[in-house]
């Protein structure tokens, strides 16, 4: 059995990997033939879809899949991840390869600073459940509805929210796992619970580090 610090380095260890894994993926779709598949709405759009089935199906179904299917799955949403992604990076790496770089640093160090706030808080964040898993599928839908008006204004404002909403979530999710290492009673429930929190804590810093490359991208 983990303990709670050796729980929590599982899962930050297995967010990282997600992270580099998708940042390898894109660079690999940014600099081969396969960057004409984001050209390709129908096979990008299927992409998209398939990471949304993964993500909802690890999280619908954690206490079915083994831990080994769960960290599988969550590997291959951040590979997929990688490629969906690898146009906006192209985007703006093409405009400031440092900025993005420096905004990636800004990134990381806040997601750093929010799961520490979340893991040492006191204060029971447990109400804002509803409200954030309400906002974060409002951010979604928005940013889908957003696909077809092409508003500029509208993307300015949908970042801001999303920042807000999935820094709120690394705090809350945080004090969330922290909370229920307590519950989980052998060793294959540890596993199950650090392949979904680090699916939540890899969600989270993207969406952060996306949000900020808009807003900042949005000033230039």
């Amino acid at each position: 059995m983990k303990t709670l610090n050796q729980f929590f380095t599982s899962i930050y260890k297995w967010m990282a990997l997600g992270v580099l894994l998708s940042a390898v993926t894109a660079f690999i779709t940014m600099t081969t033939p396969l960057v004409y598949v984001l050209n390709n709405p129908i096979i990008f759009y299927g992409l998209v879809a398939i990471e949304i089935a993964l993500c909802l199906g690890m999280q619908w179904m954690i206490n079915k899949f083994s831990s080994s299917i769960s960290l599988t799955l969550f590997l291959i949403y951040s590979a997929l991840n990688g490629v969906t992604m690898s146009g906006v990076l192209l985007y703006y790496l093409t405009q400031s390869a440092s900025l993005v770089l420096i905004i990636f640093l800004v990134a990381a160090s806040m997601f750093a600073f929010l799961a520490v706030l979340g893991y040492k808080t006191k204060k029971d964040m447990s109400g804002w459940r509803t409200f954030l898993f309400a906002s974060v599928w409002g951010v979604f839908f928005s940013s889908l509805a957003n696909i077809y008006f092409q508003n500029s204004t509208f993307d300015l404002i949908i970042s801001a929210v999303a920042l807000v909403v999935f820094a709120a979530l690394t705090v809350y999710d945080n004090q969330f796992y922290k909370n229920i290492f307590a519950q989980l009673e052998d060793r294959e429930s540890q596993k199950k619970m650090v392949a979904l929190g680090a699916l939540h804590m890899y969600i989270n810093f993207i969406m952060i580090f996306q949000s900020l490359l808009r807003l900042v991208n949005s000033r230039n």
